[in-house]
């Protein structure tokens, strides 16, 4: 304990006697610092805030197979909608319009202007998505701002074109068919009625052909639902080239589309017996509800796994390539369950006289022609709407800022550190210097490194000289000043 005591106040002599030479070298520190102060650009960082939508819709974009309810894929498609609006189809044009080209005409990379210049940051359990950009003057920071946003929502409108316009032309080539069947079924039916003279159906007849149209309204908006799914797995497909497996391959999908075509067979099965409004019908709706769901988040798991981590874009065509598959595989399944109820239907209608049988088999041509009719042409709309739209699924809830002061460089931060690095190098320096300077400059150094006890010592007469004069200067000075005083 006492060897420590004793080597700190030797420390704190060394420090005291050299003050002098650490101020200097902290002195120089700072003057670095400031240089670097003046020579370093000044960066300005300008904010925009987007909220990204869980999306909706019949074939709302390539990314539309995401529940909201999931936090995971709620994380997933923040980070979707960030590596998008970092893409390089939004940043280059950014780079164009507010970048200076080198003296060989080049701007500045992607990459490097990606790494340095744009941050995304989400908000936890939020929809809110902080975009920020940095630039060397207030006013860049804010156009590029802007601009990064503007190119972010004109490349989400982009990508849902394709899909949106595949998915248009084929319901306007059936919503033409199914116009020229509407007109042939309508007009068989009026052929009918007139031949036989049928003007009001027996009731039989009509509580018959009442089950016959909720059955056949069923199986034909599955019918329109399983051509959709087709349509859109092939034009999936065509997108990923076959770089994504079948949902065969995963054991777990395959389990829950499963499980979820036998709850609509069920559901099915109900339609004949219970309204939309009884506890069992409704019981069903709530399994199917909650397997679907189920269902998709598996989807988005094995999507993730399957797709490059960097190409989040690849990742939601492979979650729609496994959704579609589903909804196929659920359609297929409801057209064996309504098979059966067909079946149970013709038996009833076998009962009926000949002629209101024939009659049945018309009216039913129609009705279903009408069903099928009036389902395309809603959806029809709806996906001409969907892709004259821009995309909904992200808002701009804050514009881009105008900063008012820099983010780098710091300069308070960059002061104190010069400060404290200065002390700290300048204190380290002279307690190096001491330490291993070895002159012998007092008694005590001679009997600590010799050995040797000293007898005496000859003063520096004219060091000792110097310090007398500078010793009667100052009380001469002293005695000038009480002097002065008394008077």
């Amino acid at each position: 304990m006492e060897e420590n005591s004793i080597d700190l106040r030797e420390l704190l002599t060394i420090l005291l006697k050299n003050l002098r030479k650490i101020a200097y070298i902290t002195a120089a520190f700072l003057v670095v610092a400031i240089l670097y102060l003046l020579v370093t650009p000044r960066v300005y960082e300008s904010e925009s805030l987007l909220r990204i939508k869980q999306p909706q819709g019949l074939a709302s974009s390539l990314l539309d197979a995401v529940p909201g309810a999931n936090t995971a894929a709620t994380a997933q498609l923040m980070s979707t909608y960030a590596e998008i609006l970092k893409s390089r189809s939004v940043i280059e044009p950014v780079i164009q319009e507010t970048e200076k080209p080198n003296d060989d005409g080049k701007y500045p990379s992607y990459d490097g202007y990606v790494k340095s210049r744009i941050t995304t940051t989400p908000f936890k359990n939020t929809e809110i998505l902080k975009v920020t950009v940095n630039a060397n003057t207030p006013e860049d920071a804010q156009k590029a701002n802007a601009l990064v946003i503007d190119g972010f929502l004109s490349r989400l409108t982009g990508l849902t074109r394709a899909e949106q316009k595949a998915t248009k032309e084929f319901i306007a080539a059936r919503v033409v068919e199914a116009k020229n069947e509407l007109n042939n079924a309508e007009s068989a039916l009026q052929v009918y009625k007139e031949k036989n003279k049928i003007i009001d159906p027996s009731e039989n007849m009509k509580v018959i052909s009442d089950r016959v149209v909720m059955v056949d309204k069923v199986k034909a908006e599955n019918k329109v639902n399983l051509a959709t799914a087709q349509s859109r797995l092939s034009s999936i497909n065509q997108q990923l080239g076959g770089a994504a497996k079948a949902t065969a391959d995963s054991s777990t999908i395959k389990e829950y589309n499963q499980k979820l075509a036998e709850l609509e067979m069920t559901k099915v099965s109900y339609l004949n017996k219970y309204t939309d409004k009884h506890p069992k019908m409704q019981e069903i709706n709530n399994e199917i509800a909650s397997t679907r769901a189920q269902l998709q988040a598996e989807i988005n798991k094995v999507a993730a796994l399957q797709a490059p981590s960097d190409n989040p874009v690849h990742q939601g065509l492979i979650a729609g390539k496994f959704q579609s598959e589903a909804e196929i595989a659920v359609a297929q399944g409801k057209e064996q369950a309504l098979a059966n109820i067909e079946k149970e239907n013709s038996e009833a209608i076998g009962t009926l006289p000949s002629i209101e049988q024939g009659y049945l088999r018309v009216k039913r041509d129609a009705d279903v022609a009408q069903e099928i009719y009036i389902m395309l042409a809603k959806r029809l709309e709806e996906a001409k709407v969907a892709e004259v739209m821009v995309s909904n699924e992200v808002q701009v809830v804050d514009t881009a800022t105008l900063p008012e002061d820099p983010v780098k460089p710091r300069k308070a931060l960059t002061l104190a550190l010069a400060l404290l690095l200065g002390l700290m190098a300048g204190s380290g320096y002279v307690i190096a210097y001491e330490m291993f300077n070895r002159k012998l400059r007092t008694a005590d150094d001679i009997q600590s490194y010799l050995g040797l006890t000293v007898l005496g010592s000859v003063p520096d007469v004219e060091s000792m000289s110097k310090m007398n004069a500078e010793k009667r200067k100052k009380l001469s000075l002293m005695e000038k000043l009480r002097r002065l005083l008394q008077k």
